[in-house]
């Protein structure tokens, strides 16, 4: 039986979340905890800062704690979470992970059930890939013509300054139209269109 309440969450540093009630978009909103002096680029033990890795596991705890208290303040009964990628930069990568093991281990804690869902396959339910959408890409393609040619960063349409549709942008978009929403954040769009997926695959 499904779940009549249910929370998804798109963990990061800025992590989105979505609540449904009997598969009906009731709240969604974001929360960040940063990780104090971050260093990304680690190539010698030299390059640890020293807070390493204190830091991180504050943040991950942070981020979990405020992932559980939205879970218990709204009567969850089920969670999903995106699963976590491949990073291009390990230390993200170890951040990732440790907000992960932290957010796990409190639901193990408190006994709430939660699966996990590939971004692949919340993507694909809620066509969240730009070649899916033939004016978009066709609108990608003159932006980037316009740009090689004038030699520009920004291109410029009718007077207007205009950027490419990315992933991120494409899963605001779609997550507007769905839910008839004016979000500008990607996280909260992800976790959105996340949640709508997870219920029409029956991961939930």
């Amino acid at each position: 039986m499904t779940p009549k309440r249910y929370i998804s969450l798109d963990i990061s540093t800025n992590t989105g979340y979505a609540v449904f009630h009997d598969n009906k978009l009731i709240k969604y909103g974001v929360f960040t905890k940063k990780v104090k002096e971050y260093k990304a680029n680690i190539k010698s033990y030299k390059d640890f800062p020293k807070e390493y890795p204190d830091n991180y596991l504050v943040t991950a705890n942070t981020i979990s704690t405020m992932c559980i208290n939205i879970i218990l303040a709204n009567d969850i009964d089920y969670v999903v979470i995106e699963h976590p990628e491949q990073s291009k930069q390990r230390m993200s990568q170890r951040l990732l992970e440790w907000m992960h093991l932290t957010l796990v281990q409190k639901l193990k804690k408190l006994k709430i059930p939660f699966k996990y869902i590939l971004v692949k396959d919340w993507r694909q339910f809620v066509n969240c890939y730009i070649s899916h959408w033939p004016d978009l890409h066709e609108k990608n393609k003159q932006i980037r013509k316009i740009k090689n040619k004038t030699g520009k960063k920004i291109a410029m349409i009718e007077g207007k300054r205009v950027g490419r549709i990315n992933q991120k942008k494409l899963s605001i978009i779609i997550a507007n139209n769905t839910y008839s929403l004016n979000i500008k954040n990607d996280n909260i769009a992800d976790a959105i269109n996340m949640g709508r997926a997870a219920y029409e695959l029956q991961i939930i």
